[in-house]
């Protein structure tokens, strides 16, 4: 049982070649495949903090009353250094902190404003809406981040004055 090497057709080559060309591509799609997630997931993380940077913003904006009173104020791009590189990473804007509502505090939920119901004086309790925007200066990745208060003041407080 001699087969002589001219009987020979060639067919082990060529399904050989079919499965190297189907290995290829589904490497090719892997690595692709691999790639996109990796992009998602970064922009996924500047999402998060764009976001968190808008909401550090927010939370030192809100803890300066004179943001609020007399006039409410606005913080125009503010850069934010991130990772400590001296390098600004984020442009933060806080608009100016909109009033939605102001009521007299009764009764009193401290001394000071308990003191004042008693002689005709009262403290007002505040809503405010304060929107932050923050843009990363590298990716341009954008969040916008808008959030309610509550805030007390003292009687001296004139509601017309910051727009309630």
């Amino acid at each position: 049982m001699s087969h002589s090497r001219n009987g020979q057709s060639g067919v082990a080559l060529v399904i050989g070649m079919i499965m190297l060309v189907l290995l290829t591509l589904l490497v090719i799609s892997a690595v692709n495949s691999g790639s996109i997630n990796l992009r998602i997931t970064s922009n996924m993380q500047a999402q998060d903090e764009a976001r968190a940077v808008a909401q550090q913003a927010l939370e030192k904006f809100v803890s300066n009353y004179a943001n609020f009173y007399p006039t409410p104020a606005s913080y125009p791009n503010v850069d934010y250094d991130i990772n400590n590189d001296s390098t600004a990473d984020f442009k933060v804007s806080v608009a100016a902190p909109v009033c939605k509502g102001a009521a007299h505090q009764i009764p009193g939920r401290s001394i000071d404003c308990e003191n004042g119901v008693k002689s005709g004086l009262y403290c007002w309790d505040t809503l405010w809406e304060v929107t932050a925007t923050a843009s990363d200066t590298k990716s341009g990745v954008s969040q916008k981040v808008t959030q309610g208060f509550a805030l007390t003041f003292s009687p001296v407080f004139i509601p017309s004055s910051a727009g309630c």
